[in-house]
């Protein structure tokens, strides 16, 4: 097992370990808050995209099953995704219920 760790000992300049163990890594101007914003807005936007995709898929179906003889073109999926609600046409939710 030694014979693993020699080269490595030999291949850093400053021995083994190959980075230090002491002394902060984060710079002093870190504010952990930043990161805990950033990750609570990407999960907003991602519980609204997939509700949004949820939404397109479900028009497309609902429209195909219950009203496919009424003329009606599906918004694009960034129409969902911007607001994520159901886009089918009024009389087509009717038959639904």
């Amino acid at each position: 097992m030694k014979w693993l760790i020699i080269p490595m000992v030999l291949a850093t300049e400053a021995g083994y370990p190959p980075y230090p163990i002491s002394g902060d890594p984060l710079p002093a101007e870190y504010n952990p808050t930043e990161d805990v914003d950033d990750c609570e807005r990407g999960v907003k936007d991602l519980k609204k995209s997939v509700l949004g995709l949820e939404f397109f898929l479900q028009d497309r179906r609902d429209y195909k099953l219950y009203c496919p003889y009424i003329k009606w073109e599906q918004p694009a999926l960034s129409a969902y995704k911007e607001e994520p609600k159901s886009y089918l046409p009024k009389k087509c939710m009717q038959e639904v219920i």
